[in-house]
């Protein structure tokens, strides 16, 4: 519940992004009849994409991204996602040939975390075969994936990861708090629709009773499975232990940076509601100091921040053509509290560290 909406690495849009990568070589893979019949959908300065390769695109998409399948026609969000296609098969060719022997190295092991995970999984087995889609569609969606990745990080210099990690230190720090959170919102098991639960001032008044309770000497236990509503920690005292900040909510996540260590904080307001909070240790590492790990965090926040460039400054060069047939027009939208594909969050910037099937 309190995990931020920002994306500073790639592993934590991995399904998203897998789902939303293009494949160069899939065509060669689709099969001469296939690629007689194949209409062309959009042309770009060096090259162009086929209904039929895009086609396979979706089925994947729509495999990894079920909450995407209802509106995977809608124009609007197709033309993003095709886009979006095209930016990845222009990354993809531009890669060194050390950037390719890194991703192939990467999707050896991804590929043995996907096939295991196909054995336990039966309904993403189901849904492959649905679609007619193999282990080698896969294996190609996510050596293009490795290989953009690569591409990305091979242009981060050491002085962008320091300006980076200078920046934004609070990412990046370990901290243990305990926490209550007076939600706002509650979402409905059955529809999934998200309800009033109270308002903001009936929110902090109980955000303020809960903190007074503490003070006066109630124990976390006790006060957390009272007062709080968030389900992952209000049964251990509203424990949050040894967690990168980055993780949370803007709010959230300063009030863990900056709140005095061992003192219970005014109540923080953030998207779920307010939250009481105690800090209970914080470790901010100097740069020098960080871990292999953390250092490929920073690393990839700051690949996120050229492959965004490329998207603003590079794309528009490309001059693309989009030749999708004319749909119907709809003012549906994506799902409630999800971005689109093509969004700010989509890019990525390191490998996924999970097989597609995780989820």
């Amino acid at each position: 519940m309190l995990h931020s909406s920002r994306k500073s690495a790639w592993r934590r849009g991995a399904l998203l992004v897998v789902a939303a990568v293009l494949v160069m070589t899939f065509m060669a893979a689709c099969g001469a009849k296939e690629a007689e019949n194949a209409t062309e959908i959009a042309t770009y300065k060096g090259g162009n994409v086929t209904d039929t390769e895009f086609d396979k695109y979706l089925a994947v998409f729509t495999v990894m991204q079920p909450t995407y399948a209802q509106i995977i026609e809608i124009p609007q969000f197709k033309e993003q996602l095709l886009q979006q296609y095209i930016s990845y098969k222009i990354l993809g060719s531009q890669a060194s040939k050390e950037s390719q022997k890194k991703a192939k190295k990467d999707v050896k092991a991804q590929m043995e975390q996907f096939e295991e995970a196909l054995k336990t999984n039966p309904e993403l087995k189901a849904s492959l075969d649905e679609k007619k889609l193999k282990n080698k569609d896969m294996e190609e969606y996510l050596l293009l994936t490795s290989i953009v990745v690569a591409h990305m990080n091979s242009k981060v210099t050491e002085e962008e990861m320091k300006t980076e990690y200078e920046a934004n230190g609070a990412d990046y720090a370990t901290v243990t708090v305990r926490h209550i959170l007076v939600a706002t919102t509650t979402t409905d098991e059955a529809t999934q629709e998200q309800k009033e639960l109270r308002t903001l001032e009936e929110a902090m008044k109980r955000a303020k009773e809960a903190k007074a309770k503490l003070e006066a000497g109630g124990e976390w236990a006790v006060i957390a499975k009272e007062y709080s509503d968030d389900p992952g920690s209000k049964e251990t005292g509203g424990l949050y232990a040894d967690k990168k900040a980055g993780e949370w909510v803007e709010a959230f996540k300063q009030a863990a940076y900056k709140q005095e260590v061992g003192v219970i904080g005014d109540p923080v307001e953030t998207e779920y509601g307010y939250h009481v909070i105690l800090v209970e240790k914080r470790d901010i590492p100097t740069y020098d100091k960080l871990s292999e790990t953390d250092k490929e965090a920073v690393k990839s926040a700051v690949a996120y921040t050229h492959m965004n460039k490329f998207m603003t400054d590079e794309m528009p060069k490309q001059e693309i053509v989009i030749k999708l047939p004319e749909t119907e027009k709809t003012e549906e939208e994506a799902p409630a509290g999800e971005k689109t594909p093509a969004g700010e969050e989509t890019p990525a910037t390191e490998a996924p560290t999970e097989a597609p099937a995780a989820k």
